[in-house]
């Protein structure tokens, strides 16, 4: 309990998650469009439901979650070559979908800028990691304002 205390008052929330009523494809639909608009890519989806039914792995029948990937290659690229190779670990961003409780749900690692500073003590990333989180908080609440005003 108090290891949980201490972890939300140093770090915060670091799983940034938002919860619609809406339905999970039309979810994953408005999100691919709300990417595209942020001039980011969808570069992979992860499919957890058919990973694992080809694992034989018993999941409940409405059971759906998908990792999405997505990058700005351009971003990316002058990460990687302007400031560090080390940078890939971040990349590419993904954006969790799934259901639970009848409801979907959206979910993004919000890692705090100064936490990301300390992974790269070498590099002057601050400027650079809260613009990140602001454009995957806003493709994730863009996404849920869409799909609610259809």
């Amino acid at each position: 309990m108090i290891k949980k205390m201490f972890s939300k008052w140093l770090m915060g929330d670091i799983v940034a998650k938002y919860v619609t009523n809406a339905a999970f494809e039309k979810v994953i639909e408005n999100l691919n469009e709300v990417v595209k608009e942020n001039k980011f890519a969808v570069v992979g989806i992860h499919d957890m439901k058919e990973t694992y039914t080809k694992k034989n792995l018993q999941i409940a029948d409405d059971f759906e979650y998908k990792i999405i990937q997505i990058c700005n290659a351009p971003k990316s690229h002058k990460a990687l070559n302007s400031m560090s190779y080390d940078m890939g670990v971040m990349m590419p961003k993904s954006i969790i979908v799934s259901r639970e409780n009848g409801k979907t749900t959206l979910r993004f690692m919000k890692m705090k800028p100064w936490m990301v500073s300390m992974m790269f003590p070498e590099l002057d990333i601050v400027p650079m990691s809260k613009t990140v989180t602001g454009i995957m908080e806003k493709i994730v609440t863009d996404t849920v304002k869409k799909v609610e005003n259809q």
